[in-house]
């Protein structure tokens, strides 16, 4: 070795190290190697596990884009996608934005995928769409808009040109907006309530107890619907607004819903209120049946008036 390195030894004996002058291939993968079995390997953590099936997604947006609807795009939003919760329970929160008004609604819509897609053959059992005129989506920028197109997942488009991933809000003005028609309507809710049961407690007057509240149950949707949406829901069917706005909260959904059990008939007791106490002399209804109609609003109110305040904290957080 020294013959062939007469250099080396001039120098100090502690720089001299075995086959410095040489490559360094044979000597690496020894250490390597070693290194390898003292330390254990180091695994790529894999990506978060999705909550919900992409299959059944898919599937989804197959039924939805098959000729029944023209979408020009459809994006998948909410806790889903690890986005700012809209449903409580598990659902699928879809909106789908389209350049003609379709032929079927959102309600119709809904029905549509319950046929194709039963309720025994899905992993998550609500689907709750949002149907958009193009038009509106690039002309708004609501919260409820803001959200879906910001954290939301794009699951199908017909032309990129026609999507724009990030909407802008003004945050400070949509708080005081959703706060101004908070105040007003949960408002009206609450005394169209309490006119409800003083009529009932004082007079006994069931007619006008009735009307009351169904008006006191309209009013808590719409400002339910206000505070999420950005804007009014132009539909006053108690029972309409409730499939519209139930996943907001399993709990508005075990107060008002029909369980096949105990059969819950508040809310098509109250379409019917609205629709019979406000004219018909005669209309009569048992005073105990009103009693849990009555304290089953109360519930809602409650809880939609929680929801609401949540809902203006979010904002009133992103303003700042």
């Amino acid at each position: 070795m020294e013959t062939t390195q007469p250099s080396l030894r001039e120098q100090p004996a502690q720089l001299i190290v075995p086959n410095i002058s040489q490559p360094q291939i044979q000597t690496e993968p020894v250490i390597s190697q070693a290194a390898s079995e003292q330390q254990p390997e180091q695994t790529v953590p894999e990506p978060a596990k999705p909550l919900y099936n992409p299959a059944e997604v898919e599937q989804i947006v197959g039924h939805l884009t098959s000729g029944i609807f023209d979408p020009e795009y459809i994006l998948l939003f909410g806790k889903l996608v690890g986005g700012t919760r809209f449903s409580d329970p598990m659902a699928y929160d879809l909106l789908m934005v389209v350049r003609e008004t379709p032929s079927y609604d959102w309600i119709q819509a809904k029905r549509y995928l319950r046929y194709q897609m039963p309720l025994r053959h899905r992993e998550i059992t609500y689907i709750n769409i949002y149907i958009l005129p193009l038009n509106y989506v690039e002309g708004n920028n609501s919260p409820f808009l803001y959200f879906t197109h910001n954290e939301g997942k794009l699951i199908y488009c017909k032309d990129r040109h026609y999507f724009h991933p990030k909407k802008s809000c003004n945050f400070a003005v949509a708080y005081c907006d959703a706060k101004f028609h908070f105040d007003t309507f949960s408002e009206l809710g609450m005394l169209y309530l309490e006119k409800a049961y003083s009529e009932y407690v004082e007079g006994r007057k069931l007619r006008p107890a009735a009307l009351f509240t169904a008006q006191a149950a309209v009013y808590f949707y719409h400002t339910l619907y206000y505070v999420y949406h950005g804007y009014e829901f132009d539909i006053h069917d108690p029972v309409v607004m409730h499939e519209r706005m139930r996943t907001l909260s399993a709990e508005l959904m075990l107060v008002l819903d029909d369980n096949h059990i105990d059969y819950n008939f508040t809310l098509p007791c109250l379409k019917g209120f609205m629709q019979k106490a406000a004219y018909n002399l005669n209309f009569d209804v048992a005073p105990k049946e009103l009693e849990m109609h009555m304290a089953r609003v109360e519930k809602m109110g409650d809880i939609i008036q929680r929801l609401c305040e949540m809902r203006l904290e979010l904002y009133e957080e992103r303003r700042e």
